[in-house]
């Protein structure tokens, strides 16, 4: 691994650790959960951001954008602690111009 990619990889794994810090402090478990998405409109991206859900009951909204060039994907679902969270953002971090809000 690159030196690069090892600074990304550690400012991922700072983020996570800052999110799960700030979730288990203002959060009650279980709870709600909305998870937003950009991704670019291909084929295929929204299944593969669908597949990081499956088996979970899940309320799900899609938008495009104006130009139609990119996808906004909301996920809202009940989670059990701050690291099924991260757990599932870590799942989709492979998916190429995947944005997560």
């Amino acid at each position: 691994m690159s030196e690069q990619q090892n600074q990304g990889e550690e400012k991922k794994l700072a983020f996570y650790d800052r999110l799960k810090e700030e979730l288990n402090k203002t959060e009650k478990w279980p709870l709600k959960y909305m998870y937003k998405f950009i991704v670019p409109n291909q084929e295929g991206n929204e299944q593969k951001v669908k597949s990081a859900f499956e088996g979970k009951k899940y309320d799900f909204h899609k938008n495009f954008s104006k130009s139609g060039k990119y996808l906004s994907l909301t996920f809202i679902t009940e989670e059990n602690s701050s690291d099924d969270i991260i757990n599932r953002y870590r799942s989709l971090e492979g998916i190429e111009g995947l944005v997560a809000l």
